[in-house]
């Protein structure tokens, strides 16, 4: 919970803790490793962080370029850094949980424009990348913390409205039976019956030609993950009101008036939450590989927004057959897959034992 905490922290405040702006790019160091970071001077004393600029030289033998550091010069790195630049203002978090085009309507400009870090270089000529850089030039480090944004929330919204479309239809066909459970159990088995990741490319190779903005990808991808994933909710769900409807404190809400919506919010529904909690846990972790792997086949979140799985998209298309070796921090947004899918799946875990009362002493 706390990785997952420092994730979504790190997320949300993206803005400011990266030194470059989401689209920042840079024609003039692509695929430049990551920045030597020196905390130790040339008279083997602490001194203020520093880096040496890197620059670019074709390797005559292996005719491949060569990043080498001119240690002749040093750019110290200052903390609390304002660009100047005008397109490397942003609306700071919690705004930036507004909708981009809610934003635009309400006039709600970007406006912050200070970063966590950065270079002393008012030329900006010289690049501060922690992580190296990518085939535009952008700092790999802060795309990692844009890209958390859609990988890790798109996981949740998705479980959340998978989570309450499962409760709504295995709520109904438990709770009436007859017709209305036949419908949706019949329902459920036809999407089952689809492989999930098939009908996702199938959707997504529909709007694909449409060329439409991230800002709709992004709701379309949540949908298409919820429809996908409500089945398994709807049939446990009905599993346990059936069993609940026949209690005695059931029985004793309908002798006093309640009505069957009051019947199954009240009381049916509630008792169904522990169940819902750990699968909503255990559910994420799968939406965030899905949307991953959605983008990186590019049918998915759509430059220039970008995701995790669109990186890793990017790293295998210029990889190469070295790729791995020698631009091996392209493939850094693979790890935090790992890291993010890891840490949710533990959590759910922990979350089943916590709620199972066979696993109490």
């Amino acid at each position: 919970m706390s990785v997952l905490g420092v994730l979504y922290l790190v997320a949300a405040f993206a803005d400011f803790l990266a030194p470059y702006p989401e689209r920042f790019i840079s024609a003039s160091t692509t695929f430049q490793p990551p920045n030597h970071i020196r905390f130790m001077g040339e008279t083997g004393r602490p001194t203020w962080p520093y880096i040496h600029p890197m620059k670019k030289e074709l390797d005559m033998t292996t005719f491949e370029n060569i990043w080498t550091e001119d240690t002749s010069i040093r750019y110290p790195i200052k903390f609390f850094v304002t660009r100047a630049n005008p397109r490397d203002l942003y609306v700071p978090f919690p705004l930036n949980l507004i909708p981009e085009g809610l934003r635009n309507a309400i006039g709600l400009k970007p406006f912050a424009s200070l970063h966590l870090f950065g270079l002393a270089d008012p030329s900006d000529k010289v690049k501060l990348y922690l992580w190296g850089s990518d085939d535009l030039g952008g700092d790999v480090y802060g795309k990692i913390l844009f890209g958390a944004r859609i990988s890790l929330t798109i996981g949740i919204l998705a479980a959340l409205v998978s989570t309450l479309l499962g409760m709504l239809m295995g709520g109904l066909a438990g709770f009436y039976g007859g017709v209305i459970d036949e419908i949706i159990m019949r329902l459920v088995e036809a999407l089952s019956a689809i492989p999930s990741l098939f009908l996702l490319l199938t959707l997504s190779a529909i709007f694909y030609p449409l060329n439409l903005p991230s800002g709709v990808v992004f709701p379309l991808i949540i949908v298409a993950l919820s429809l996908i994933g409500w089945g398994g909710i709807a049939r446990t769900v009905r599993g346990q009101i059936l069993s609940l409807k026949e209690r005695d404190f059931v029985q004793a809400a309908k002798a006093l008036g309640a009505n069957d919506l009051r019947v199954i919010n009240r009381h049916l529904l509630p008792q169904t939450l522990s169940f819902i909690i750990v699968n909503s846990s255990l559910t994420i972790p799968g939406f965030i590989v899905t949307e991953a792997v959605l983008s990186f086949f590019g049918l998915g979140i759509q430059p220039p927004a970008t995701s995790w799985g669109l990186m890793l998209n990017t790293a295998q298309a210029f990889a190469g057959v070295t790729g791995l070796t020698e631009r091996w921090w392209i493939f850094l947004p693979g790890l935090f897959i790992f890291i993010s899918v890891l840490t949710w799946n533990l959590l759910g875990d922990g979350l089943r034992d916590a709620f199972d009362p066979r696993s109490r002493k």
